[in-house]
């Protein structure tokens, strides 16, 4: 009798440990994952703190002397370290930037460095042959070796993503093969018990099914003072590493964590939410699986990722999908219930008329309620159609408002730079005419034909046309920074010193002060109206637009001081 009364104590006592672990692991994975959820609904909050860091660097950058190639230099490559997670093409952008000033600061340290970014966003956004084709064009052996370190460390990367993107198990296995022999390469350069040699040692171990070594290498980096970008991958791959061990309930937390320091970073090559997706649908938890995704999807749309864009594409119509069979049984449910019901109603109606007459008014009721609802539907609907309509209209109003206040700015300027102009004309020629007609009563021909001579039409044509640049570019001062934005890298054009503005950037800045006729260009800058016409094909050949779109981004892209 002891002994049963023993075992049972033990068994309850087992019973107890066993839910209160439960209970607290559900505890701590509910608060991680709840926060989480907040912080995807903080997103803009974010992104706005990072557009401010972006604009702050912009303003800065054009604030800049051209002739100061190395602080431009510098201040490119912060916006491309601010944009290269955060949105591909800006940061591919700013990688040509910096390419082309280390070129032309002729830094061979540079030049690499900006290749290897090149191939780094490259390798971000899915080009894998882009990144390899940009990573050919440097020459490990004279890197020093923090960059030699970085180029092998990214080669092993884009190789690792390759093998994880190819169907074919021959060319997956030489990748992972290559991808191996370079991290070993990277590691054996880094600085021993720095973040990126320890982190290789982790990874290595965990490619190689040596989890628990993993494991401990990489809690020994979470106890670091890591930046939120350090975290975040160490965080991440401390969760692979348990989902590879089929311990998904333990990768959650670091998975959740690496999410969020994504998050407030604004680092939309985001891995960590599609995991959670992943393991949240696996879960049965679709609430959860679609928050995560539809997250994910925008950050990989956002980005311009394109192998995120797959993955996120291999999982979202299989959440959608659940969430609509859930939704059909619930309906079914439902369907049932009704059925059900009405069954005990005709049972009751058939023993209480009373009821029964009573139920016939409410149903009446209902049907007039239900009517009354859809009429108010209707309503609803008609009124959301004219508030668009009115928003759309106020939206014009506003575009049309903008361009009435651009060329009110135009038309001011433009008028007392011709009253200007007009004055200083009629100032000279009133002097011309004076000397003229002294000369006359004097009887001096040659005078007349001195003073003839030494009138150069020509050189007065230049300075009005000078005139005309200063007062130009004072109106649209970045004009020659946004007109090279619509042609192609190498096909930008570069005034010459002491000039504002030259013959090709003259046309399109009176084709942005609104004079689009090739005549009236021509009789304004003194060409023929063919030579107008062969410039303006010209220019426009050169741009990455359609032709028909290169006039309407010109008025888009450049823009006035106000």
């Amino acid at each position: 009798m002891f002994y049963r009364i023993h075992n049972f104590r033990f068994l309850t006592f087992l019973i107890f440990l066993l839910f209160s672990g439960l209970h607290i692991l559900w505890g701590q994975e509910g608060s991680i994952l709840g926060e989480l959820e907040e912080t995807i609904r903080d997103t803009p909050m974010y992104d706005a703190q990072k557009w401010q860091k972006i604009g702050a660097f912009w303003r800065e950058l054009n604030s800049a002397p051209q002739e100061d190639l190395r602080l431009r230099h510098h201040l490119n490559q912060e916006l491309l370290n601010e944009y290269k997670v955060f949105k591909q093409d800006s940061a591919f952008f700013y990688g040509l930037r910096t390419r082309e000033l280390a070129e032309k600061l002729d830094d061979e340290e540079l030049i690499a460095t900006a290749v290897i970014n090149l191939a780094d966003i490259s390798v971000s956004a899915g080009m894998y042959k882009e990144a390899l084709d940009y990573l050919a064009l440097v020459n490990p052996k004279i890197l020093p070796d923090n960059l030699r370190s970085l180029y092998f460390g990214l080669m092993g990367r884009c190789y690792s993503e390759m093998a994880e993107y190819s169907n074919l198990k021959q060319f997956s296995t030489e990748y992972n093969r290559l991808a191996r022999e370079y991290r070993e390469k990277a590691m054996a350069l880094a600085d021993e018990g720095t973040y990126f040699n320890e982190f290789l040692k982790g990874y290595r171990e965990f490619k190689e099914g040596n989890y628990e070594l993993a494991l401990t290498i990489f809690e020994g980096l979470l106890e670091r003072d890591l930046n939120p970008r350090e975290l975040a991958l160490a965080s991440f791959t401390l969760g692979e590493i348990y989902v590879e061990m089929e311990e998904k309930e333990k990768a959650i937390p670091h998975l959740a964590k690496a999410a969020i320091a994504d998050i407030q970073t604004s680092t939309k090559e985001n891995l960590a939410v599609v995991r959670l997706s992943e393991i949240m649908f696996e879960r049965g938890d679709t609430r959860l699986a679609s928050v995560f995704i539809h997250k994910a999807n925008e950050d990989a749309s956002f980005y311009g990722a394109q192998q995120r864009k797959i993955r996120v594409g291999a999982i979202l119509p299989l959440i959608e999908e659940q969430i609509i069979d859930r939704i059909e049984r619930q309906r079914s449910r439902l369907a049932t219930q009704n059925v059900i019901m009405t069954v005990l109603l005709l049972f009751v109606l058939g023993l209480l008329i009373v009821i029964a007459l009573q139920v016939k008014k409410l149903k009446g009721a209902r049907q007039i309620i239900e009517k009354a609802h859809a009429n108010l539907k209707v309503v609803n609907s008609e009124l959301t159609a004219v508030n668009a309509r009115i928003k759309n209209q106020n939206d014009e109003l506003n575009r049309v408002n903008d361009l009435l206040l651009e060329a009110n700015k135009i038309k001011e300027e433009y008028i007392g730079f011709f009253f200007t102009q007009d004055a200083d004309i009629f100032e000279k020629f009133r002097e011309f005419k004076s000397k003229v007609e002294n000369a006359v009563e004097d009887g001096k021909l040659e005078k007349i034909k001195y003073l003839l001579g030494n009138y150069d039409l020509k050189k007065e044509k230049e300075k009005l046309l000078q005139n005309f640049d200063e007062a130009f570019i004072k109106l649209f001062p970045n004009f020659i920074e946004e007109f090279n934005s619509l042609l192609r890298p190498e096909e930008q054009i570069k005034v010459k010193k002491g000039k504002i503005l030259n013959k090709e950037l003259r046309i399109f800045a009176l084709i942005r002060l609104g004079i689009t006729h090739n005549e009236i260009i021509a009789q304004i800058l003194g060409y023929s109206v063919n030579s107008i016409y062969a410039y303006k094909t010209k220019l426009r050949n050169k741009s990455w637009l359609e032709k028909r779109d290169f006039d309407q981004e010109l008025y888009e892209k450049t823009t006035l001081k106000l």
